[in-house]
């Protein structure tokens, strides 16, 4: 009997520890810090940012072929402006001829013919250009006209020219391409009989234009680019090619460009490399990659309780989108939408 009344006691107090202890668990506070739990965040918040495309680029240089610059003069030839590794100057007598100076002429149209007053074409374009480029205060298109007779009449009194009437003597000019290019070599020497068509001198290969290529052209952000090659500050159009003849001029005449750019035709030369930028940066916002949603056609958008939200998908990086939005921009999309396409197009 007593070991029995034993057993009920101890069952007794066993039971009442346990229901003791299920009472104080719940009455003990929460866990905090590192033990909480992370509440589940169903939006993100769209802030904006400016995206200038940071990226170094491989450059592909092309070369022309050196040009020969032939005059039309006949005579001797009795004194010669021309040095190896200079430009000839544009508005100045490259060499004489029976001592009348025979004037170098930048242009992008070779002079084909004597001009005077009321004459049109793209040769007088041309000259219009190259006396611009002197500095004559003429109209970029016209007529043979007052503004270029003026400033050939200038220009012939200057350099003490035979024909000083305002009219333009094809006999009287050297053209050579714009911008001046570097000679090569001279072949016009003192005492030398010179004839019509003959070889004044010939000009170094010349750099055309630089390319954006590798896997970088076809990932590139469009729009216009600055890029900084062989030390020289430049702007890429949107096409990425360069053919902005002032600007490779400066490139190749860069110290480190008379380093490296030192092919004789295309293809020639190696590969260069240049850090670029957006020349005006666009403004996006950095969003989760699965808060976008495919649409048809291309087309992404991204969703927020209300509506959804056209954008365009600029870049992607560690589980970021950067995106451009087509419309209204909303204060926050959603994490984890339920759409399988887009419904705004």
């Amino acid at each position: 009997m007593k070991r029995a009344l034993s057993v009920i006691v101890s069952f007794a107090l066993g039971c009442g520890v346990v229901v003791g202890a299920v009472v104080a668990y719940d009455m003990l506070p929460g866990p905090s810090g590192a033990l909480a739990e992370v509440p589940s965040e169903t939006r993100y918040p769209v802030t904006m940012t400016d995206f200038r495309d940071q990226r170094a680029l491989t450059l592909s240089p092309t070369f022309s072929s050196g040009t020969t610059l032939r005059a039309i003069a006949n005579g001797t030839v009795t004194a010669t402006a021309c040095t190896p590794g200079r430009p000839l100057a544009p508005g100045e007598a490259a060499f004489w001829v029976d001592d009348q100076p025979i004037i170098a002429l930048a242009a992008d149209t070779p002079f084909f013919r004597d001009l005077s007053w009321g004459d049109t074409g793209r040769d007088v374009d041309a000259l219009r250009a190259s006396l611009a480029a002197l500095d004559f205060d003429v109209a970029p298109t016209g007529a043979f006209s007052r503004d270029v007779s003026r400033a050939l009449s200038t220009l012939q009194h200057r350099e003490k020219m035979a024909h000083a009437d305002g009219d333009f003597v094809l006999a009287d000019v050297l053209w050579m391409p714009s911008p001046a290019p570097v000679v090569a070599t001279c072949d016009v020497q003192v005492g030398q009989a010179f004839t019509s068509g003959s070889a004044a001198a010939t000009t170094v290969v010349a750099l055309t234009s630089l390319t954006v290529s590798g896997q970088a052209a076809g990932a590139l952000v469009p729009g216009e680019r600055t890029v900084q090659v062989l030390g020289v500050d430049a702007t890429i159009p949107e096409s990425g090619v360069l053919t902005d003849a002032e600007m490779l001029a400066r490139i190749a005449s860069s110290s480190e460009g008379r380093q490296q750019l030192t092919g004789t035709k295309t293809g020639d030369a190696a590969m260069v490399s240049g850090t670029s930028a957006l020349a005006t940066p666009l403004r996006v916002a950095p969003i989760p990659v699965s808060s976008v949603v495919g649409g048809p056609g291309g087309h992404a958008c991204v969703v927020d309780d209300h509506a959804d939200y056209p954008v365009t998908v600029v870049s992607a990086s560690l589980g970021m989108s950067l995106v451009t939005f087509d419309a209204a921009t909303p204060t926050s999309v959603l994490l984890q939408p339920h759409h399988e396409s887009c419904d705004a197009g």
